[in-house]
């Protein structure tokens, strides 16, 4: 996407916006918030295995609140959720049953 690019205006994460600017892609801008949250959550889990007051600011090392985190990285880096016509489309195709 670049600077110009009408799409950028729900770019709330001014790093997302540097790098799609960069050349970087959505798969990648993604992909460079998804791993460290998940290299995070495995590191937190492993230290609270061996101290469970380890990292007390990381909240609950849940895998639904590191999903919540991602969400709310996607959302601030211009992704959206599909549309309602998405999500109503059949899962196998009616001719392929």
């Amino acid at each position: 996407m670049k600077a110009d690019d009408p799409r950028m205006d729900g770019v709330v994460c001014e790093l997302a916006r540097m790098s799609y600017v960069s050349g970087k892609s959505g798969i990648e801008v993604a992909e460079d918030w998804i791993v460290p949250y998940l290299e995070a959550l495995l590191s937190v889990r492993e230290w609270r295995a061996k101290d469970p007051a380890a990292y007390p600011g990381f909240g609950d090392g849940s895998t639904a609140e590191t999903a919540r985190r991602i969400i709310a990285r996607l959302l601030d880096a211009g992704w959206r959720p599909p549309d309602a016509d998405c999500l109503d489309v059949p899962a196998i195709p009616e001719d392929a049953s």
